[in-house]
């Protein structure tokens, strides 16, 4: 009996003693991976607490307070303080919280590393210490699934931009070019006078047109708008005092990105293409424009239109 009893005391000593070693009273949790992306605009994304919505792998709701509230395996997470490249996350589960730090890591340009980390405390005991444990290993599978659902969505330019970006080369050397301006933003009648005349004077040089206009609006305080419209063409064309023959760096980098809507469609998807150009420390070597797809003239329905827009870069 005494053998059993000291037996079992030491068995119980040595599990204490694992526990104790093994177990520290404060466990970290994390799970990380990196991907292309980049940091600034994957943390413009994620401080904005509406976007979530578009990526959480589980349920969203709205407290009392009308913040919003993450839930995902039964643990609910709710967005703190943000700070630079890192959001703090409050994770709670029956009655038990914890807080967590979402990290953006930069690592080039185009590519980062998320981190989601969480600490979980526990009391001295050693039953404490082994649920502590076990509740650690519960969390880490969620904060696993988190960080693949971020890398999923924020991996993909089109999520973070609205837009798809893609990088091309120039396909054409000459473009036949007239500029007007106008006190009011131009019509889809003032551009098309002004594609006509440039078809019709490729129609009497003999030369071919190569792709779709091409159209860059600009304004200015003192005149008003500036519409220069331009046509590629297979061959330099002689000018007169309103048309010109421009020449374009055949081979050449430029982004493309293709948009299907109005003006207003087109002008944010604009705004989007400067964005990622900041992002990415691209620089615009020459004048961006808008190729026409869609001739305006034949559908009347802005919604239909299909624009493309591009932007020279280095």
């Amino acid at each position: 009996m005494k053998r059993i009893f000291l037996g079992l005391t030491v068995f119980l000593f040595l599990l204490i003693a694992t526990v104790y070693a093994f177990i520290p009273g404060k466990l970290t949790v994390s799970s990380a991976s990196s991907f292309k992306a980049n940091q600034e605009s994957v943390y413009r994304f994620l401080i904005n607490d509406s976007n979530w919505q578009k990526w959480w792998p589980g349920t969203v709701s709205k407290s009392s307070r009308g913040s919003l509230l993450f839930r995902y395996k039964d643990y609910d997470f709710q967005i703190g303080q943000i700070f630079y490249n890192v959001i703090q996350l409050k994770i709670g589960k029956d009655n038990n919280s914890s807080s967590s730090l979402l990290k953006i890591i930069p690592y080039s340009v185009d590519s980062i590393g998320v981190e989601l980390s969480s600490d979980l405390n526990s009391r001295q005991d050693p039953i404490s210490r082994i649920s502590a444990y076990s509740r650690a290993r519960k969390i880490k599978h969620v904060l696993d699934d988190i960080v693949l659902a971020i890398q999923k969505y924020t991996g993909n330019l089109r999520n973070i931009y609205g837009i798809s970006i893609n990088k091309e080369k120039v396909q054409y050397q000459y473009v036949l070019s007239e500029k007007k301006s106008f006190t009011h933003y131009p019509t889809t009648e003032d551009v098309y006078e002004i594609i006509e005349r440039l078809r019709n004077y490729i129609g009497r040089s003999g030369a071919k047109e190569l792709f779709w206009p091409m159209l860059n609006i600009k304004h200015t305080e003192s005149i008003g708008y500036i519409a220069q419209v331009g046509i590629p063409v297979d061959r330099e064309l002689p000018q007169n005092e309103n048309i010109t023959s421009k020449w374009m760096m055949k081979g050449g980098n430029i982004l493309s990105g293709q948009v299907t809507g109005g003006p207003k469609q087109i002008d944010e998807a604009i705004k989007q293409m400067e964005m990622y150009i900041r992002d990415y420390q691209r620089s615009i070597i020459a004048i961006p424009f808008q190729m026409l797809i869609t001739d305006r003239t034949k559908e009347p329905d802005s919604t239909k239109w299909i624009t493309r827009i591009y932007y020279p870069v280095v």
